[in-house]
């Protein structure tokens, strides 16, 4: 039998979820129904390999979501009831799975449900973040406020992402080009080769005699090497899942000479970005560091803020906990210190977030312009040991027969 999600209200207006096995959707709305619960929805829980087919051909992109914050902020500021502000912009979009769910979440307003509630039934395209700052602001009454807060983080962090994006663009396809040649070479230029040195019976010079040793290593055992790639990828993601794996491997990644900068400088950037947003929003300290600490991505940062978090939530402050972790730059405790003091915890956490974002992105600048002469001189010595690896036997050849 399948298996349905609900959301439901009872008589005193909470909200419960949770999962009901039935025959069809019918027969589970009146389960429901028995025990005084008022349905909102029901939908029908997908396996797993609906899921990834689901998540895989439907994701939402990150710029719809971004453009659909700053205008259901404007339309909210602008007086629109909160129900047809998400009618009209259900209207605009042109993304048919996301027109579908701001759709879903005007029906479940229009029923009663809070718009928090409502945008946490989609994880995948509102974080946690997202509905947590849309809770704070319907509390305190300034939705709009917190909506264009929220547009302008979502903007900045787009922005943010594209300037990782594009600094690695070019390393990457110049790499994947150069592995591209080289497997040509092996599979279909150095076998035809092959034929012809070992038929002129000619002493090949040492480059060409490493090539054909290469390539008939790779055209014999090709499939080996395929399987040590492919069981050590898996083996790998896999020991990156677990915790102590995923902790280990971030700790070797912050250590590294310029990655581990770079890293660094991006999780700092998304750390004191987010808490100023959350502070700024009025969400509790405990809570803020909860949130911030889920969504760090980095292990090694995390569980820095969940020994900060114990410290606080035994009355310590934020700065004292901050300073103790050699993982934080001193910088960071000493302004966290000084926005304790003075008050303004938010506006010094969003000038952190500026100061660590141009230094991020001055970083990435650096790294780029150092990369693109190392990949040209990688690539010409490559061009040059293929092209003497194969034309000098020729032009023996060719002397020869003269």
């Amino acid at each position: 039998m399948p298996i349905f999600n609900y959301i439901a209200k009872d008589l005193t207006g909470s909200y419960h979820k949770g999962e009901i096995e039935t025959t069809d959707d019918r027969q589970a709305a009146t389960l429901l129904r028995r025990k005084k619960l008022i349905v909102i929805s029901l939908k029908v829980k997908n396996t797993n390999k609906d899921n990834f087919v689901e998540k895989f051909f439907s994701k939402v992109a990150y710029s719809d979501v971004v453009v659909f914050t700053r205008q259901l902020a404007t339309m909210v500021e602008a007086g629109l009831v909160l129900s047809e502000a998400l009618d009209i912009l259900q209207e605009q979009q042109s993304d048919k799975n996301f027109q579908k769910i701001i759709g879903e979440i005007s029906n479940d307003v229009k029923g009663g449900m809070d718009f928090a509630t409502s945008l946490e039934k989609y994880p995948e395209v509102f974080p946690k973040l997202y509905s947590k700052l849309v809770r704070a602001g319907q509390a305190s009454g300034k939705l709009d406020t917190v909506l264009l807060q929220l547009a302008d983080n979502l903007e900045k962090d787009r922005e943010f992402r594209s300037k990782i994006r594009g600094a690695m663009i070019y390393p990457i396809v110049v790499l994947l080009m150069m592995a591209g040649v080289m497997l040509i070479m092996i599979f279909f230029v150095m076998p035809k080769l092959m034929n012809l040195y070992t038929d002129s019976g000619l002493d090949l010079p040492l480059p060409t005699k490493i090539l054909l040793a290469f390539t008939n290593f790779m055209l014999t055992y090709w499939w080996i090497i395929l399987l040590i790639l492919v069981v050590g990828i898996l083996t790998f993601r896999r020991y990156i899942k677990s915790p102590s794996g995923k902790y280990q491997y971030d700790t070797v990644v912050l250590k590294l000479p310029v990655v581990g900068r770079i890293v660094t400088l991006v999780t700092l950037t998304n750390f004191t970005r987010t808490f100023g947003l959350l502070a700024s929003s009025g969400i509790p300290i405990l809570e803020s560091i909860k949130i911030v600490g889920e969504i760090v991505g980095n292990s090694v940062f995390q569980s820095g803020l969940e020994t900060a978090y114990k410290g606080v939530e035994r009355g310590l402050t934020l700065s004292s906990q901050i300073l103790a972790m050699p993982v934080f730059p001193r910088i960071v405790g000493q302004m966290i210190k000084t926005g304790e003091e003075t008050g303004k915890i938010d506006e010094i956490m969003i000038r952190l977030a500026n100061y660590f974002e141009t230094e991020s992105d001055n970083q990435l600048k650096n790294v780029t312009t150092l990369i693109e002469p190392i990949i040209l001189v990688i690539l010409g010595v490559g061009v040059a040991f293929l092209v003497i690896s194969i034309i000098l036997p020729i032009y023996q050849l060719t002397t020869n027969i003269q």
